[in-house]
């Protein structure tokens, strides 16, 4: 079988003539490329999915201080926040288990980079936003996740994969690193590795599911890596919210029938030139942006003891 592909049209080729879910396919990828059997890629696989669990518990279960003072508990205080304009559980957990992963990093925890650090949150705070309300049915937001340990869901692995799959399409045309691409490439390429992977827990056809994808990575070309002090913490915890909240509006409009005008792998070229283009002041250097602003500024001072 051929475990190599450049274009999503040559995936969907092969899956075809392969008679393969894509979900298969990339586990059978993985075993080939790693040299390991299929058992025990799944096993590293729900491994991973588990690691986001725990981060998840731990982020929401107090508040998250870092060393540096610039995280203070966004996502502790969201949850338990009482006047919600939006009163819905998916959107409400999505914004704070978006934060509550990503201030697990920004305080030295263990999270899994997805595709970076500083995106850490995006995709596991969608995807476990959907699984509690809408699986599992829980409406009490302000509760605390329970354990939920391996061996996983077939359907929530497949989420995971789903998400993987955009990652790599993006890693392959463009970059995940926000020093080369910007921060467009970190959580702009969550945001939509989260749009397509919840497209896909809706039940939506692959190509709906790269659409919403394309919808969310549209939405973010341009975005600066800008992180005050230089730690991934201002902007980047609270980003993490707002590109999850994206996703869910970029998937809302896929499965109402509004298309991409322009095709993923398209949007993903645009990013790639966009990237290439910007300067280097705002490519995760902390010299431009946000980081050279007079607060910025002034915390790196504070922090690192700058002049």
């Amino acid at each position: 079988m051929k475990y190599q592909f450049s274009t999503l049209i040559e995936l969907q080729d092969l899956l075809q003539a392969e008679k393969l879910s894509f979900d298969t396919y990339l586990l059978q990828r993985e075993a080939f490329l790693s040299d390991k059997s299929l058992a025990s890629v799944t096993e590293e696989l729900d491994r991973r999915i588990a690691v986001t669990r725990q981060a998840l518990i731990r982020g929401l279960s107090e508040p998250q201080h870092s060393r540096s003072g610039l995280t203070q508990g966004a996502a502790y205080a969201f949850q338990h926040a009482q006047n919600k304009l939006i009163a819905e559980p998916l959107f409400n957990r999505t914004i704070a288990y978006a934060l509550a992963i990503n201030e697990v990093n920004a305080c030295g925890g263990k999270i899994v980079a997805f595709p970076t650090a500083g995106s850490s949150g995006i995709v596991p705070g969608v995807i476990w936003a959907y699984w509690e309300s809408r699986v599992l049915g829980s409406q009490n937001f302000a509760s605390i996740p329970a354990p939920l340990g391996p061996p996983y869901d077939l359907r929530l692995r497949s989420a995971f994969l789903m998400a993987s799959l955009v990652g790599m399409v993006i890693a392959q045309g463009a970059t995940l690193a926000g020093a080369e691409g910007g921060c467009q490439a970190e959580c702009g390429s969550a945001g939509a590795m989260a749009a397509a992977s919840l497209a896909f827990l809706e039940g939506a056809p692959f190509e709906i599911c790269i659409d919403a994808a394309a919808l969310s990575l549209k939405n973010s070309l341009g975005l600066a890596c800008d992180p005050v002090a230089g730690l991934v913490e201002v902007p980047c915890v609270k980003r993490n919210a707002l590109l999850a909240v994206q996703a869910l509006a970029s998937v809302e409009l896929a499965l109402a029938g509004i298309r991409s005008v322009i095709p993923f792998e398209e949007v993903v070229q645009a990013m790639k030139q966009i990237g290439d283009s910007m300067p280097a002041s705002i490519k995760e250097s902390a010299e431009g942006g946000l980081a050279a602003t007079p607060t910025g500024l002034h915390y790196k001072k504070l922090i690192m003891g700058g002049e």
